[in-house]
């Protein structure tokens, strides 16, 4: 089993060039990675994602593709869909497009400015492959804690520790699971997941919470905040214990 590494850049020239510091720097450090595809198409790499999907993969993609139909953002949001467990790098002119990158919940792993120049640049992608591995082997360590799920017939897991909260979905019948640099939509109940992981907290018709993931409390609004930003209800009637177990576990 082997993390697969995707590239998606519309300049021939960069594509080229990126994809060989990322194939020597694996080759260098004998890394149990393979670069699957490089490709100046988003409709390509999906089309190679939907054929073959694989179990663990590293992205680095551009954002905007003007001679495509699709851009970098809308490809990056389909990969969330498609795969269980995808860690994302931008690497684009765009920078001002970070903040919506978080805004649409596609949570990259990194964003290189192609400013920076070639030398920082290069820099920048062997730290995010050193970065990918490292995840991708303590997703592999952690086999004996997992939150499972499935879509379409197709088994996915992540670390519970990754995870900071299950929520309804707007789509009737499913279920989204918000994680570290993953926001994953697939079908199911939160009763079921309730009874499944009891380790996930209910604090409102709507959230099952690992409250060893909160990061700080709105007392004010009665809400919960992790660390991407994302925020949480509790239900009045179970504020007090949860404000006392959030408060036990940010001081431990």
């Amino acid at each position: 089993m082997m993390l697969a590494v995707y590239l998606c850049e519309d300049n021939p020239e960069q594509l080229q060039h990126y994809s060989d510091v990322i194939k020597r720097y694996i080759m260098i450090n004998d890394y149990d990675m393979v670069v699957n595809l490089a490709t100046p198409s988003p409709q390509e790499l999906l089309k190679a994602l939907e054929e073959n999907p694989p179990e663990y993969a590293l992205f680095f993609l551009d954002i905007e593709f003007p001679a495509e139909k699709m851009s970098g953002l809308e490809t990056a949001i389909a990969i969330r869909k498609l795969l269980g467990f995808a860690e994302l790098v931008f690497v684009t002119t765009h920078s001002e497009m970070a903040l919506l990158t978080f805004e649409r919940k596609v949570e990259p792993m990194d964003f290189i400015v192609k400013d920076l120049g070639r030398t920082q640049i290069d820099q920048k992608l062997r730290e995010n492959v050193d970065y990918g591995y490292q995840r991708y082997t303590n997703y592999l360590g952690n086999t004996e804690n997992l939150f499972s799920y499935s879509i379409g017939g197709r088994n996915f897991s992540l670390p519970m520790g990754d995870v900071y909260f299950v929520a309804t979905a707007e789509t009737p019948h499913k279920v989204t699971v918000h994680a570290a640099n993953q926001l994953v939509e697939f079908p199911g109940f939160l009763k079921d997941i309730a009874d499944q992981y009891p380790e996930l907290y209910r604090t409102d018709k709507s959230f099952l919470v690992n409250i060893d993931n909160v990061s700080g409390i709105d007392s004010e609004n009665r809400r919960l905040i992790f660390p991407n930003g994302d925020e949480t209800d509790v239900a009045t009637r179970r504020f007090h214990e949860v404000k006392t177990l959030v408060q036990k576990h940010l001081k431990s």
